[in-house]
């Protein structure tokens, strides 16, 4: 039986889904950031200020689409290193109908109270999800986030595995050590790549902010309602520049496709399951299959090209666990 978080119909659409402008501590104003993006090949982007809601579905297009959304973070305590960082997306259809608060509208301010318990934070992703929203954790390596910091917390959807601005500004791009701690001990996570772009610097220079990271989402149509659904049921994976063709299980066997990589690995919470290491640049591989033992809690996949860049598949999850 195949087991697979990709949707059986539609294509995949680009996008980023942490994104600043002058509305909040961005460099350039939303149009230029639309045009930047959609001149790249992109399909969508989310702008996340922050603690202001956007919505700027005026940009909308046949070939590009804006999501609303935010960035949400609560006020931490004086002399306290961590912070606490929140995107919050149109959630699927379903969390939509469920929601027992409206949603938030263009211009408006969401809350920042200040933070001093777990039981503080988790009120204040349940105002989102309340609300019809999915809540994402960003940059648990920039934000001095511990694993054990996150694993209390419920009604989140996914965790940014790589944040391309906490790279080229701290080196603190990749948070796979956290993630993977939390999807052992049993969280269900998707996990995503984003720009966090505030395009401070040139956007043809070596220290720009965007097109580094990004999700590829396999949906029905590029429409908001389709491309949320999509990322709330996991059917996406992360990049920083391969392309991942599938990914699946049918029965014991797993299945990857990628672009020409130079290493793929196959990892659950029981060390490297598969592998492969391409021998020089002219016999670069395009995919790996073989046997899971089927004790695993959960396997994802990870490729690198022969310059290094990286993907990233969601998990596929055998047993335990909470629901997404």
């Amino acid at each position: 039986m195949k087991k697979t978080n990709f949707i059986p119909n539609g294509r995949f659409y680009k996008g980023n889904i942490h994104c600043h402008s002058t509305r909040s501590d961005g460099c350039l104003p939303p149009k230029g950031v639309v045009e930047a993006y959609r001149g790249k090949g992109y399909h969508f982007i989310a702008f996340t200020e922050h603690n202001l809601y956007s919505d700027f579905s005026e940009f909308n297009g046949d070939d590009f689409i804006t999501i609303q959304s935010v960035e949400a973070s609560p006020a931490m305590p004086d002399g306290e290193i961590r912070a606490y960082h929140f995107i919050a997306l149109p959630g699927g259809q379903e969390l939509i109908r469920k929601a027992s608060l409206p949603m938030y509208r263009h211009g408006d301010e969401t809350p920042g109270e200040p933070f001093s318990s777990f039981d503080d934070l988790q009120d204040f992703i349940d105002n989102f999800h309340n609300r019809g929203y999915m809540v994402m954790i960003n940059h648990p390596f920039w934000s001095r986030i511990e694993y054990e910091q996150i694993l209390p917390l419920k009604n989140l959807f996914a965790l940014e595995i790589y944040n391309f601005c906490s790279g080229i500004t701290e080196n603190m791009a990749e948070s796979n050590v956290c993630y993977d701690a939390l999807l052992r001990n049993d969280m269900r996570l998707w996990c995503v790549a984003v720009d966090d772009n505030h395009n401070m610097f040139p956007l043809s220079g070596a220290r720009r902010d965007s097109f580094g990271g990004f999700i590829q989402v396999k949906a029905e149509s590029l429409c908001e309602g389709d491309i949320c659904d999509a990322i709330a049921r996991g059917s996406f994976y992360s990049s920083t520049g391969p392309e991942i063709h599938d990914f699946y299980l049918d029965g014991s066997t797993v299945h990857f496709s990628c672009s020409p990589a130079a290493r793929i690995y196959i990892s659950g919470d029981v060390r490297q399951v598969l592998s492969a290491v391409a021998e020089d640049s002219e016999h670069l591989l395009t995919g790996l299959e073989g046997k899971i033992s089927g004790y695993e809690k959960y396997v994802r996949a990870e490729c690198y090209d022969a310059n290094g860049k990286k993907a990233y598949t969601n998990p596929i999850f055998l047993s335990g666990g909470e629901d997404v």
